[in-house]
């Protein structure tokens, strides 16, 4: 999909007039068109034209225009590339797909549904008090609701000369290009982190690059895999030619004369050669502009189930947000939070209408080109807990996978797939919903096929003895989609 065209800095100052001030005073200004901002203008702008139509066509009509007009949506972007899918990345820098193709949406959208784009512009100010955006291009912009989806920026480890050439985090496609350019030249490089590190590792090696990923624990994944699971991986990776450093904590990143990368130190007293190091260790909220703004900040913009801050009329989604000391990096959770946004805008004065967030257990699923893997639920357990888990396994050699449920009083707990990971989406559903699983448990470990009748003949059973609210099915309806979740870039 082709990008939202990026206007010139003369065509970006005129195009904020005073029509477009005075417009903006009553509409919804968002800040961030990443995956969270730029879904929020389309859904939101797509369910207010819907309820246009539909007015119109049920013969409700007003003299008045201005009443009859949608709120106006302005969607402002740092980055000169507007909504795309950073999930994506990956591929791209794995040559298997283009940059073009991960744009969530077409140009022609943004068009189509009235959304004002403002394309490589920043935010350096918010005036809660009168309601206004002071932008780094010399303007001012009026809102009537503000949400702020800045999103997240890329952690990186303070060890020494972790600002030297050659240290580069995997976040946005300035990245890709410069990652890629190593891997055309044969570069050596060493991957710091996990899933995401993971990906990036195998993406460079299979453009060219020669490289080691280094993990501080006992095996890859740890978090996310058990041992048997994870030591599939780890042989996978070393055939594809990705070198592997476990248990290993790094000390020092080296550097030439020329502040150059040259190698990473160990704490075991080793040094490997490297021409440049990766980190992909994880996310840190963007929260300075909400902060300087008098924004509430703890890790993150504190804001409620229905995603309010604590000034009026401004709200915030996605990774620069945190929910009752819990943060988000991941994409089903928020897509979950513009779902919730969108029924708190689209019906302010009716809360019984609204769809508070929901937090849900979150899956994995590991991007690499011919490497499948899901993790879902909990998987690590104490002695303690573990004598009381019981643990069903299915592995079959030849076809390099292997399946582990963890069930607990006849509920599925955790679930690793590796290998075969089609029927992730269901133990998911099992896990979140906390099914009782009893009727199906020796034919579980054999997926959907084997257990789905049995399991809607339960619920038809249960559903004639025990009715189940509206908002049960609405809390039910928010975890199936988050069930099965794709691993952000973060």
């Amino acid at each position: 999909m082709p990008a939202p065209e990026t206007a010139s800095p003369t065509t970006r100052s005129s195009a904020i007039n005073a029509k477009e001030h005075n417009d903006s005073a009553n509409g919804v200004v968002i800040i961030g068109a990443g995956m969270a901002g730029s879904r929020l203008a389309i859904k939101l702008a797509t369910v207010w034209q819907q309820n246009d139509s539909n007015t119109h066509s049920n013969g409700h009509h007003s003299n008045n225009t201005q009443e009859n007009k949608a709120p106006k949506i302005t969607l402002i972007s740092k980055e000169s590339e507007v909504g795309y899918n950073r999930i994506m990345l990956s591929p791209v820098l794995a040559g298997e797909t283009s940059f073009e193709d991960t744009y969530l949406y077409d140009k022609g959208d943004y068009e189509r549904l009235g959304i004002h784009v403002l394309a490589a512009v920043g935010v350096d100010k918010i005036d809660t008090n009168n309601q206004q955006l002071s932008l780094d291009n010399g303007d001012c912009l009026s809102y009537g609701k503000l949400v702020i989806a800045t999103g997240s920026t890329a952690r990186v480890i303070p060890f020494p000369n972790h600002q030297a050439k050659g240290v580069h985090v995997f976040r946005d496609v300035a990245d890709v290009d410069l990652l890629s350019e190593y891997a055309k030249q044969g570069k050596t490089g060493l991957v710091i982190g996990g899933v995401l590190g993971l990906e990036a590792a195998c993406a460079l090696s299979s453009q060219g690059a020669a490289m080691t990923v280094i993990h501080v624990d006992d095996y890859v994944l740890n978090r996310q895999l058990d041992l048997p699971a994870a030591l599939m991986l780890q042989e996978e990776l070393v055939r594809r030619g990705v070198g592997l450093e476990v248990s290993a904590a790094s000390t020092t990143i080296e550097v030439n004369d020329a502040d150059e990368v040259v190698g990473l130190s160990l704490k075991d007293g080793r040094t490997l050669a490297a021409d440049f190091i990766v980190m992909a260790v994880g996310i840190i909220p963007n929260t300075q502009l909400a902060a300087d703004s008098g924004i509430e900040v703890n890790r993150a913009i504190v804001v409620d189930e229905n995603m309010h801050t604590c000034c009026p009329n401004i709200y915030a989604i996605g990774e620069c947000v945190e929910i009752n000391d819990e943060l988000f990096g991941m994409v089903s959770s928020v897509n979950q939070h513009v779902d919730s946004l969108i029924q708190v805008l689209t019906h302010p004065a009716i809360e019984s209408n609204w769809s508070p967030f929901v937090s849900v257990p979150l899956a994995l699923k590991l991007k690499v080109s011919g490497i499948a893997v899901f993790s879902s639920g909990q998987i690590e357990f104490d002695d303690e807990e573990l004598a009381v888990v019981e643990q069903i396994v299915y592995r079959h050699i030849e076809d390099n996978q292997y399946h582990c449920l963890f069930v607990k009083a006849d509920h599925l707990i955790g679930a690793v797939l590796y290998g075969e990971t089609g029927d992730g989406t269901f133990y998911s559903k099992l896990i979140n919903e906390q099914i009782d699983i009893s009727s199906v448990k020796q034919d579980l470990i054999f997926g959907a096929a084997y257990c789905q009748s049995k399991l809607e003949n339960q619920d038809s059973d249960n559903a004639a003895t025990s009715p189940v609210s509206t908002g049960e099915q609405t809390a039910v309806a928010q975890q199936e989609t988050a069930a099965l979740q794709t691993i952000a870039c973060a």
